[in-house]
């Protein structure tokens, strides 16, 4: 296709995003729109809804997803926000999309369930918190909104790998004969763990990465005042993810296995 041609096309297709929007257009349908068709009859590849998505999560690695926008994706795409609009459809689509893809990914790591739920936990848990630390932008959303933190709104036909994620959760604690109650609870605490922790390593929360200034604060400070902050100082300034996160899950499970009968 000639680029004259390209660029006809990628307007004809940005007019009729325009048109979709006026009072007279009809009613969007959900999913991905018939792509525009060349005069020879062959379907002319000038943009996918997985392409924009997948910019969209390449921008959320550090990017705050609430902070991405139609035009910049625009922008990074290098077409018309309208076009966008056309494929992705609206802003709670664009949010939805990124963050499908974020338990795509999730799942995508997760090792086979062994049967032994300690070891599944374990393992589940270390992934999610690295997918949590991969994609920072898409964790920041995840902690301060509630829509699409788990369930999403996905086209016909697609996969909600979000419901998919809570179905294995909710398996591993079944296998280990844990009580609905006692499930639903060591869920939800072991995802606020989670997600936390990812969030405090996102956001350099953590005491390693503040050492220096810990350190002199309490040793600014007479020995005879805070002998006991200066007894565990050092290691409390040293903590970073590696040390703290294995610690924490080891503490939750622990505390799991104990509603267990005969514990």
């Amino acid at each position: 296709m000639s680029r004259s041609n390209a660029k006809q096309l990628q307007k004809d297709v940005v007019e009729i995003a325009a048109a979709k929007e006026g009072d007279q257009a009809p009613p969007r349908r959900r999913g991905r729109p018939p792509k525009p068709v060349l005069g020879d009859g062959e379907a002319a590849p000038v943009l996918t809804r997985e392409q924009i998505l997948a910019k969209a999560i390449e921008l959320a690695r550090v990017q705050p997803l609430s902070e991405i926008s139609m035009v910049g994706l625009a922008r990074e795409l290098g077409v018309a926000p309208a076009l966008i609009h056309y494929y992705v459809g609206s802003r709670d689509d664009l949010i939805s999309g990124v963050a499908n893809l974020y338990f795509k990914a999730l799942m995508a790591g997760m090792p086979p369930l062994t049967g032994d739920w300690e070891e599944d936990l374990w393992e589940g848990a270390q992934q999610a918190f690295r997918i949590g630390v991969e994609y920072g932008g898409v964790l920041r959303y995840m902690m301060s909104n509630n829509r699409f933190r788990l369930f999403q709104q996905v086209p016909q036909g697609e996969t909600d790998y979000g419901v998919l994620y809570l179905d294995r959760m909710a398996k591993i604690f079944r296998s280990g004969g844990f009580q609905p109650e006692q499930a639903a609870t060591g869920y939800h605490l072991l995802s606020l763990y989670v997600i936390s922790s990812s969030y405090s390593e996102v956001s350099r929360q953590l005491p390693r990465f503040h050492q220096r200034f810990i350190r002199d604060q309490v040793e600014g400070h007479p020995s005879n005042e805070v002998e006991h902050a200066r007894f565990f100082i050092g290691a409390f300034s040293a903590l970073d993810s590696a040390t703290a996160f294995p610690a924490g899950l080891k503490i939750l499970i622990a505390g799991f296995r104990s509603w267990l009968p005969g514990h």
